[in-house]
C-alpha cells in the first residue's frame, strides 16, 4: 500500500477539519489526514472498515500520544490559522504506479465546502459524528466510567485537598508515550465547581424570563460533541442539573473548560440575536462579568477568563 496526495497544503483558515473527517468517514475513505503546524504535528488514519487512528506530536509540550484525547486537542489546534493540511488516499503499489484517472473519491473531496465559514462557527447538523468506538487495533474508544465527580459550591478559600481519589483514564497512548497533563484531583474537583457556578449563574439569570436553561445547553452541546466528545449527551460522560455537574472521568481542564465555554458561547450568541431578549443577554453577560472579576485568580489560573472574555465581548 502506498499513499497518494489528493489534496496538499490546505490552510486551516479555510478548512473544517471536524467537518472534513466526517465527511471522509461517511465516503468509507482509506487514507490519512495530516496536519502541521508551529510545534505541532497530528496524522489521523482512516480505514474503509470506519476505524479511525490518532497520534500528535506535541513538540512544544515535549507529548507524543494517541487517542481521543489527541483527537480533541487536535480538533481545537486546527481551529487556527495557518496550520497546513495534507489528505493522503491508500491505494494499492500497482494502482499508484499506473498512469490512469484518478479515482472518483478525489472528485468527492473537492465538493467539501472548505471555505463556507470561519473556524470560529461549526455547523452541529452538518458534521455530527455517531460516538467513537473501538473494533480492531482502533485506537479512538470511548472510556467506560469508573469514576463520578460532583461539583461542589465555590469556596473563596482555596480547596482542601480530596484524599483517595483515583481516576482511570482509560489512555490508549504507547508506553513510552508522555501522559495527557491532567490536573491535580483538587484542582480538577476546583475546575468543576467554578464550571457548575458558571452554568447555575446563567440557569438562574434565564429561568428569570421563563426560559430553560437546561434544554438549550443539552442541545448546544450536542451541536459541538463532534469536537468535545465529552460533551457528547450519548456519552454519559457529563450531566448538569440544578446548578451542579457530574463528570464521570477526568478530562484536561483546558479541554473541559473550552468546550463549556464554546457551547456557553452558541447559547448567548443566540440569545443575543434576539431582539425580545436585548435585555436578558446584558443582564446575563453582566452577571457573567461580575463572576469574572469574582473569581479571577482561579478563572486566570484555569484559562477560564480570556474564553469567558471573548465570549462576553470584553
Amino acid at each position: 500500500m502506498k499513499n497518494r496526495p489528493i489534496h496538499e497544503n490546505l490552510d486551516t483558515s479555510f478548512v473544517n477539519l471536524s467537518a472534513l473527517v466526517h465527511y471522509l468517514r461517511r465516503r468509507e475513505f482509506a487514507g490519512s489526514i495530516r496536519v502541521e503546524m508551529s510545534g505541532y504535528e497530528a496524522d489521523i488514519v482512516l480505514t474503509t472498515a470506519g476505524e479511525m487512528r490518532v497520534r500528535e506530536h506535541d513538540r512544544i509540550a515535549g507529548r507524543i500520544s494517541e487517542g481521543e484525547e489527541a483527537f480533541q486537542r487536535l480538533m481545537i489546534r486546527a481551529r487556527e490559522p495557518g496550520g497546513i493540511i495534507n489528505v493522503l488516499q491508500a491505494v494499492e503499489n500497482s494502482a499508484a504506479a499506473s498512469e490512469g484517472p484518478k479515482p472518483v473519491v478525489e472528485k468527492i473531496i473537492d465538493e467539501i465546502p472548505f471555505a463556507v465559514e470561519t473556524k470560529q462557527t461549526v455547523s452541529g447538523g452538518s458534521i455530527a459524528a455517531k460516538p467513537p468506538h473501538r473494533n480492531g487495533n482502533s485506537v479512538i474508544v470511548k472510556t467506560e466510567p469508573k469514576n463520578e465527580i460532583e461539583s461542589q459550591p465555590v469556596e473563596n478559600a482555596a480547596p482542601k485537598p480530596l484524599p483517595e481519589i483515583s481516576f482511570d483514564f482509560g489512555n490508549q497512548s504507547e508506553e513510552k508515550a508522555a501522559p495527557p497533563n491532567f490536573a491535580a484531583p483538587e484542582d480538577w474537583q476546583m475546575v468543576l465547581n467554578l464550571i457548575a457556578e458558571l452554568l447555575s449563574t446563567i440557569d438562574k439569570s434565564l429561568a428569570e424570563a421563563n426560559l430553560e436553561f437546561a434544554a438549550a445547553f443539552e442541545k448546544a452541546r450536542s451541536e459541538v460533541s463532534g469536537d468535545y466528545q465529552f460533551l457528547n449527551p450519548a456519552s454519559g460522560v457529563f450531566e448538569y442539573k440544578n446548578g451542579k455537574i457530574v463528570v464521570r472521568r477526568q478530562i484536561e481542564a483546558r479541554l473541559f473548560t473550552a468546550g463549556i465555554n464554546e457551547t456557553l458561547r452558541r447559547i448567548l450568541e443566540k440569545l443575543g440575536r434576539n431582539p425580545k431578549f436585548s435585555n436578558l443577554h446584558l443582564i446575563t453577560t453582566h452577571r457573567i462579568l461580575a463572576l469574572i472579576e469574582k473569581r479571577r485568580p482561579l478563572y486566570d489560573k484555569f484559562a477560564v477568563t480570556p474564553q469567558l472574555a471573548k465570549i462576553i465581548g470584553i
